[in-house]
């Protein structure tokens, strides 16, 4: 996985999606790694150093950090997923698919 690839791409394309709610020009990652059999989890910190996660799956769904204890579900919009697709639609693992952010509880 190159990982510098992909956070460019997060910074770009996926982030900017959730509007004023993450300033991508100040976040910090610290990992990414497999989670489930086809979920990912992209970890990183914002200037103020609170925590997020980048929850990547091929379907919605995942019960990864759905324990609503330490992480809580960042909308897009009125969404709690949001979809990033090709014309015709295929996933392809951490670019095409739903990506959850999760950000750690105040």
């Amino acid at each position: 996985m190159n990982t510098e690839f992909l956070e460019t791409y997060f910074e770009t394309i996926v982030l900017p999606l959730y509007g004023d709610a993450i300033d991508v020009s100040a976040i910090t990652w610290k990992d990414h790694g497999k989670v489930g059999e086809d979920a990912w989890a992209h970890y990183f910190n914002n200037a103020a150093g609170r925590e997020y996660v980048l929850l990547y799956e091929d379907f919605p769904g995942s019960d990864y950090m759905n324990d609503d204890l330490t992480h809580e579900i960042i909308p897009c919009g009125d969404l709690s997923s949001v979809q990033v697709s090709t014309n015709p639609e295929s996933t392809v693992d951490n670019l095409t698919g739903y990506f959850t952010l999760y950000g750690e509880k105040r």
